[in-house]
């Protein structure tokens, strides 16, 4: 498959993962935001519950076999349970986002667990961080490149393969490239494949 954008250890492929992953060798770690399942629209994908669990029963089992490590959001917290009945995960990290002021089944929702699948080579961390949530981007809903940055740094060495199958404006990759990692990024929307390429033209940010 010919990459859409292919640069300084940096590939990505414009395309459904599902689609992708199976012409993809191993990779050290999987960190990616698959959609939540909450009726966001896209162009390209129909954002219900029962597509999140689709994309679940696909990933998860691919990351088993495939990365050493795999991090995702555990979406929906209510979802936790049939989580735990499908793909039990191996550990959960806290993200503590401060008070964002989303609402919530009791009030607010200042925190979120995401989901941990195996782990990499020689691997020490917390399993607690905070990153402030980011503002649109061009996507409905990007992650902040402090968590993306926090989770590879504790989990990857220079040179390790990184891979995002959800790869949205590409935080994940512009992460890796920040970090002196290998990335490959995959999405179904040519036009946030735009944005991350416009991040990835940007100098190495400072740490």
């Amino acid at each position: 498959m010919t990459p859409y954008y292919e640069r300084d250890g940096i590939t990505i492929f414009l395309g459904d993962c599902r689609d992708v992953l199976p012409t993809l060798g191993p990779v050290d770690l999987v960190l990616t935001d698959p959609p939540y399942g909450v009726g966001l629209e896209y162009a390209s994908y129909v954002d219900t519950l029962d597509s999140w669990r689709e994309l679940m029963n696909f990933i998860v089992p691919w990351i088993r076999v495939n990365a050493k490590m795999g991090i995702l959001p555990s979406c929906q917290i209510n979802q936790l349970h049939w989580t735990y009945t499908t793909h039990p995960p191996d550990w959960l990290i806290c993200w503590y986002k401060g008070s964002p002021g989303h609402v919530a089944y009791i009030g607010f929702n200042d925190w979120e667990p995401l989901l941990v699948y195996g782990k990499t080579d020689a691997l020490q961390m917390h399993d607690y961080f905070y990153a402030q949530p980011a503002q649109p981007d061009g996507h409905p809903c990007p992650k902040p490149i402090r968590w993306a940055r926090w989770l590879m740094g504790k989990t990857t060495q220079p040179n390790n393969l990184i891979l995002d199958p959800f790869m949205g404006s590409g935080t994940t990759l512009r992460a890796a490239k920040d970090l002196g990692r290998r990335a490959i990024g995959i999405e179904i929307e040519e036009k946030y494949c735009e944005i991350a390429v416009k991040r990835l033209a940007q100098e190495v940010l400072a740490l």
